[in-house]
């Protein structure tokens, strides 16, 4: 179990590994256990890049990254499936921790591919080096597909296909 748990805390570096810690921000998912199912929130791109590549990290717990506007891409996992992506777009403070707390949208089933893109908010509580935390509602572009907002952030057999009033698209096969 130790090892488990050392997986699920694992904290990666995004961007410039040359920019200080007294520079960056820090992301983190969650995992709870619900009534029938266990859900996770995991980071899988920062700016439509994956850490390292194509042999990169598939899905991160939490990410360091350089302080400024970035937009992440989430997957939420329901008994470590991956159900749905989200995009959120957000100005990160340096020393500052974000800690994603709770989805919520108005879909009946989260996972269902006709539900796809839609609007949501997620909940973070913001930590300030001094301790001080706040709770802040971020709106977030959530569907079944991979969140985009240009086709290079797809495969290359699809593309990205926008909605009016999203902030992202979603990845479709050409």
């Amino acid at each position: 179990m130790p090892a488990l748990l050392a997986g699920c805390v694992m904290l990666e570096t995004y961007g410039d590994r040359a920019v200080g810690e007294s520079e960056r921000a820090v992301v983190e998912g969650y995992w709870r256990y619900q009534f029938l199912y266990d859900e996770e929130l995991h980071v899988v791109s920062v700016d439509g890049k994956r850490e390292g590549g194509k042999g990169g990290w598939p899905y991160a717990f939490s990410v360091s990254l350089p302080a400024g506007t970035h937009w992440l891409q989430l997957a939420i996992l329901r008994n470590s499936r991956d159900i749905a992506r989200c995009a959120i777009e957000w100005t990160f403070e340096a020393r500052h921790r974000y800690r994603l707390q709770r989805l919520r949208h108005d879909q009946f089933l989260l996972a269902h591919p006709t539900s796809s893109p839609f609007p949501a908010s997620i909940s973070m509580v913001v930590t300030a080096p001094s301790g001080a935390a706040s709770h802040v509602d971020v709106p977030v572009t959530c569907g079944k597909e991979a969140m985009c907002r240009e086709d290079s952030h797809c495969a290359p057999q699809s593309a990205c296909q926008t909605s009016a009033g999203l902030a992202f698209g979603i990845c479709k096969p050409r």
